[in-house]
Protein backbone atom coordinates (compact mmCIF):
# COMPACT_ATOMS: atom_id res chain seq x y z
CA UNK A 1 0.00 0.00 0.00
CA UNK A 2 2.64 2.22 0.37
CA UNK A 3 4.59 1.69 -2.29
CA UNK A 4 1.23 2.51 -4.09
CA UNK A 5 1.11 5.79 -2.11
CA UNK A 6 4.49 6.62 -3.74
CA UNK A 7 3.61 6.07 -7.28
CA UNK A 8 0.28 8.06 -7.46
CA UNK A 9 2.13 10.90 -5.04
CA UNK A 10 4.71 10.97 -8.01
CA UNK A 11 2.09 11.09 -10.75
CA UNK A 12 0.30 13.77 -9.34
CA UNK A 13 3.15 16.20 -8.63
CA UNK A 14 4.62 15.49 -11.80
CA UNK A 15 1.31 16.18 -13.41
CA UNK A 16 0.84 19.37 -11.45
CA UNK A 17 4.58 20.15 -11.99
CA UNK A 18 4.01 19.86 -16.09
CA UNK A 19 0.76 21.72 -15.74
CA UNK A 20 1.69 24.72 -13.65
CA UNK A 21 5.32 25.08 -14.18
CA UNK A 22 6.29 24.29 -10.66
CA UNK A 23 8.50 22.33 -8.42
CA UNK A 24 7.52 19.00 -6.81
CA UNK A 25 8.70 19.77 -3.89
CA UNK A 26 5.98 22.07 -3.11
CA UNK A 27 3.75 19.27 -3.67
CA UNK A 28 5.29 16.39 -2.03
CA UNK A 29 6.52 17.53 1.36
CA UNK A 30 3.15 18.17 2.94
CA UNK A 31 2.01 15.04 1.16
CA UNK A 32 4.56 12.89 2.68
CA UNK A 33 3.72 14.53 5.68
CA UNK A 34 -0.02 13.76 5.96
CA UNK A 35 -0.40 10.68 4.49
CA UNK A 36 2.51 8.42 5.34
CA UNK A 37 2.77 7.05 8.68
CA UNK A 38 5.87 7.95 10.78
CA UNK A 39 6.80 10.53 8.20
CA UNK A 40 9.32 13.64 9.26
CA UNK A 41 9.85 17.22 7.96
CA UNK A 42 13.79 16.23 7.76
CA UNK A 43 13.15 12.73 5.77
CA UNK A 44 10.53 14.55 3.59
CA UNK A 45 12.79 16.72 2.12
CA UNK A 46 14.98 14.58 1.39
CA UNK A 47 13.12 12.12 -0.32
CA UNK A 48 11.83 15.31 -2.22
CA UNK A 49 15.06 16.49 -2.95
CA UNK A 50 16.52 13.01 -4.20
CA UNK A 51 13.53 13.19 -7.01
CA UNK A 52 14.36 16.61 -7.47
CA UNK A 53 17.11 15.86 -9.90
CA UNK A 54 15.27 13.61 -12.25
CA UNK A 55 12.52 15.91 -12.56
CA UNK A 56 14.70 18.57 -13.67
CA UNK A 57 16.89 16.82 -15.85
CA UNK A 58 13.76 16.37 -18.15
CA UNK A 59 12.84 20.03 -18.17
CA UNK A 60 16.81 21.40 -18.70
CA UNK A 61 16.70 19.14 -21.95
CA UNK A 62 13.46 20.52 -23.44
CA UNK A 63 14.81 23.97 -22.50
CA UNK A 64 17.48 24.08 -24.13
CA UNK A 65 16.43 22.07 -27.45
CA UNK A 66 14.43 25.30 -27.70
CA UNK A 67 17.52 27.49 -26.85
CA UNK A 68 15.51 29.38 -23.53
CA UNK A 69 19.07 28.73 -21.54
CA UNK A 70 21.20 30.94 -21.07
CA UNK A 71 24.69 29.18 -20.14
CA UNK A 72 26.68 32.20 -19.25
CA UNK A 73 23.90 33.06 -16.94
CA UNK A 74 23.97 29.56 -15.70
CA UNK A 75 28.02 29.52 -15.00
CA UNK A 76 27.53 33.02 -13.56
CA UNK A 77 24.82 31.72 -11.07
CA UNK A 78 25.81 28.05 -10.22
CA UNK A 79 28.90 28.69 -7.55
CA UNK A 80 27.19 30.59 -4.74
CA UNK A 81 23.88 28.26 -6.01
CA UNK A 82 25.93 25.14 -4.97
CA UNK A 83 27.98 26.57 -1.76
CA UNK A 84 24.79 27.72 0.02
CA UNK A 85 22.27 24.78 -1.13
CA UNK A 86 25.03 22.16 0.50
CA UNK A 87 25.78 24.54 3.36
CA UNK A 88 21.91 25.11 4.14
CA UNK A 89 21.01 21.01 3.61
CA UNK A 90 23.63 20.27 6.02
CA UNK A 91 22.49 23.06 8.58
CA UNK A 92 18.53 21.88 8.15
CA UNK A 93 18.89 18.75 9.22
CA UNK A 94 20.10 20.28 13.17
CA UNK A 95 17.48 22.36 12.81
CA UNK A 96 13.98 21.05 15.30
CA UNK A 97 11.55 19.69 13.03
CA UNK A 98 8.84 22.20 13.96
CA UNK A 99 10.62 25.34 12.94
CA UNK A 100 11.21 23.62 9.19
CA UNK A 101 7.30 22.47 9.55
CA UNK A 102 6.46 26.89 9.90
CA UNK A 103 9.21 27.74 7.68
CA UNK A 104 7.46 25.74 5.12
CA UNK A 105 4.43 26.69 6.05
CA UNK A 106 5.60 30.72 5.65
CA UNK A 107 7.11 29.48 2.21
CA UNK A 108 3.72 28.28 1.01
CA UNK A 109 2.26 31.83 1.63
CA UNK A 110 4.30 33.05 -1.34
CA UNK A 111 3.56 29.97 -3.32
CA UNK A 112 0.12 30.88 -2.60
CA UNK A 113 0.56 34.41 -4.06
CA UNK A 114 2.32 33.54 -7.14
CA UNK A 115 -0.59 31.54 -7.94
CA UNK A 116 -3.24 34.23 -7.53
CA UNK A 117 -1.21 36.62 -9.20
CA UNK A 118 -1.37 34.38 -12.58
CA UNK A 119 -5.10 33.62 -12.32
CA UNK A 120 -5.91 37.25 -11.43
CA UNK A 121 -3.46 38.03 -14.24
CA UNK A 122 -0.75 40.38 -12.29
CA UNK A 123 2.35 39.33 -13.56
CA UNK A 124 4.91 39.55 -10.62
CA UNK A 125 8.01 39.13 -13.02
CA UNK A 126 9.43 42.28 -14.79
CA UNK A 127 12.52 42.68 -16.37
CA UNK A 128 14.81 45.91 -17.96
CA UNK A 129 17.55 45.31 -20.81
CA UNK A 130 20.14 46.79 -18.81
CA UNK A 131 23.20 43.99 -17.77
CA UNK A 132 23.49 42.34 -14.62
CA UNK A 133 26.46 42.59 -12.06
CA UNK A 134 28.13 39.73 -10.42
CA UNK A 135 26.68 40.72 -7.61
CA UNK A 136 23.44 40.30 -8.85
CA UNK A 137 24.06 36.46 -10.20
CA UNK A 138 25.73 35.98 -6.63
CA UNK A 139 22.75 37.38 -4.66
CA UNK A 140 20.44 35.28 -7.07
CA UNK A 141 22.19 31.48 -6.51
CA UNK A 142 22.88 32.46 -2.96
CA UNK A 143 19.32 33.25 -1.93
CA UNK A 144 18.00 30.54 -3.98
CA UNK A 145 20.47 28.48 -2.52
CA UNK A 146 19.67 28.91 0.98
CA UNK A 147 16.07 28.52 0.63
CA UNK A 148 16.22 25.65 -1.52
CA UNK A 149 18.75 23.73 0.68
CA UNK A 150 16.40 24.71 3.94
CA UNK A 151 13.53 23.72 2.76
CA UNK A 152 13.75 21.19 0.56
CA UNK A 153 12.89 22.49 -2.34
CA UNK A 154 14.11 22.95 -6.22
CA UNK A 155 13.84 27.18 -6.08
CA UNK A 156 12.54 27.62 -9.00
CA UNK A 157 9.58 29.56 -7.60
CA UNK A 158 12.36 31.59 -5.89
CA UNK A 159 14.79 31.23 -8.61
CA UNK A 160 12.58 32.08 -11.87
CA UNK A 161 12.20 35.99 -10.40
CA UNK A 162 15.34 36.94 -9.21
CA UNK A 163 16.84 35.44 -12.42
CA UNK A 164 14.13 37.96 -14.55
CA UNK A 165 14.49 41.15 -11.97
CA UNK A 166 18.41 40.95 -11.03
CA UNK A 167 19.91 39.13 -13.91
CA UNK A 168 17.39 41.11 -16.84
CA UNK A 169 16.61 37.27 -18.51
CA UNK A 170 12.70 37.70 -20.02
CA UNK A 171 10.91 35.09 -18.02
CA UNK A 172 11.07 32.53 -21.00
CA UNK A 173 14.82 32.52 -20.65
CA UNK A 174 14.51 32.76 -16.88
CA UNK A 175 12.73 29.57 -16.70
CA UNK A 176 14.88 27.53 -18.74
CA UNK A 177 17.91 28.90 -17.30
CA UNK A 178 16.52 28.14 -13.94
CA UNK A 179 15.56 24.51 -15.22
CA UNK A 180 19.06 23.95 -15.71
CA UNK A 181 21.00 25.24 -12.86
CA UNK A 182 18.42 23.31 -10.68
CA UNK A 183 19.25 20.16 -12.39
CA UNK A 184 23.14 20.72 -11.06
CA UNK A 185 22.39 22.29 -7.63
CA UNK A 186 19.40 19.27 -6.89
CA UNK A 187 22.24 16.61 -7.12
CA UNK A 188 24.44 18.33 -4.64
CA UNK A 189 21.19 19.34 -2.31
CA UNK A 190 20.28 15.93 -2.36
CA UNK A 191 23.42 14.49 -1.87
CA UNK A 192 24.50 16.77 1.08
CA UNK A 193 21.01 15.93 2.96
CA UNK A 194 20.78 12.46 2.32
CA UNK A 195 24.08 11.81 3.95
CA UNK A 196 23.36 14.49 6.74
CA UNK A 197 20.26 12.81 7.51
CA UNK A 198 22.47 10.53 9.82
CA UNK A 199 21.84 13.33 12.40
CA UNK A 200 18.08 13.17 12.63
CA UNK A 201 18.50 9.51 13.08
CA UNK A 202 17.49 8.75 9.44
CA UNK A 203 19.58 6.73 6.76
CA UNK A 204 19.93 8.39 3.41
CA UNK A 205 19.27 4.84 1.98
CA UNK A 206 15.43 5.31 3.19
CA UNK A 207 15.28 8.56 1.31
CA UNK A 208 16.90 7.09 -1.75
CA UNK A 209 14.11 4.44 -1.48
CA UNK A 210 11.60 6.28 -1.48
CA UNK A 211 12.55 8.42 -3.97
CA UNK A 212 12.88 5.77 -6.62
CA UNK A 213 9.66 4.93 -5.98
CA UNK A 214 8.40 8.46 -6.84
CA UNK A 215 10.22 9.13 -9.64
CA UNK A 216 8.65 6.79 -12.36
CA UNK A 217 5.50 8.75 -11.47
CA UNK A 218 6.97 11.81 -11.45
CA UNK A 219 8.40 11.03 -15.00
CA UNK A 220 5.05 10.12 -16.24
CA UNK A 221 3.03 12.74 -14.63
CA UNK A 222 5.68 15.35 -16.10
CA UNK A 223 4.93 13.99 -19.82
CA UNK A 224 1.28 14.09 -18.80
CA UNK A 225 1.22 17.94 -17.73
CA UNK A 226 3.10 19.20 -20.20
CA UNK A 227 0.69 17.77 -22.88
CA UNK A 228 -2.64 18.70 -20.92
CA UNK A 229 -1.18 22.25 -20.86
CA UNK A 230 -3.16 23.27 -23.58
CA UNK A 231 -6.05 21.96 -22.91
CA UNK A 232 -7.08 21.89 -19.82
CA UNK A 233 -8.14 25.49 -18.01
CA UNK A 234 -4.97 27.09 -16.46
CA UNK A 235 -6.78 29.16 -14.37
CA UNK A 236 -9.49 26.62 -13.06
CA UNK A 237 -6.13 24.22 -12.23
CA UNK A 238 -4.49 27.14 -10.66
CA UNK A 239 -7.81 27.17 -8.46
CA UNK A 240 -7.71 24.11 -7.00
CA UNK A 241 -3.82 24.46 -6.81
CA UNK A 242 -4.60 27.58 -4.55
CA UNK A 243 -6.50 25.75 -2.57
CA UNK A 244 -4.74 22.98 -2.14
CA UNK A 245 -1.60 25.29 -0.83
CA UNK A 246 -4.24 26.71 1.48
CA UNK A 247 -5.05 23.76 3.21
CA UNK A 248 -1.02 22.39 3.58
CA UNK A 249 -0.39 26.20 4.83
CA UNK A 250 -2.80 25.63 7.26
CA UNK A 251 -2.26 22.13 8.59
CA UNK A 252 1.90 22.83 9.08
CA UNK A 253 1.09 26.17 10.70
CA UNK A 254 -1.72 24.46 12.71
CA UNK A 255 1.01 21.20 13.63
CA UNK A 256 4.24 23.64 14.55
CA UNK A 257 2.82 26.97 15.97
CA UNK A 258 2.15 24.99 19.24
CA UNK A 259 4.76 23.26 19.52
CA UNK A 260 7.56 26.43 18.97
CA UNK A 261 5.13 28.98 20.58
Amino acid sequence: MEILLFVCLGLVAGTLGGLLGIGGSVIMIPALLFFIPNMTIHLAQAIAMSVNPAVAISSAAKHHKNRNVSWDVVWRVLPLSLLFISVAAWFSNSIEGAWLEFAFATFLIWVLWDQIACIIGISPHTTTSSRSSMLQYGATGGITGTIAGLLGIGGGLIQVPLLNRLCKLPIKRAIGTSSAIMFVTAILGATVKDVSLQNVDHSAFAAIKHAAQIIPGALVGGWIGAKLTNVLPSKSIRIVFAILVILAGYKLFASSIPVIF
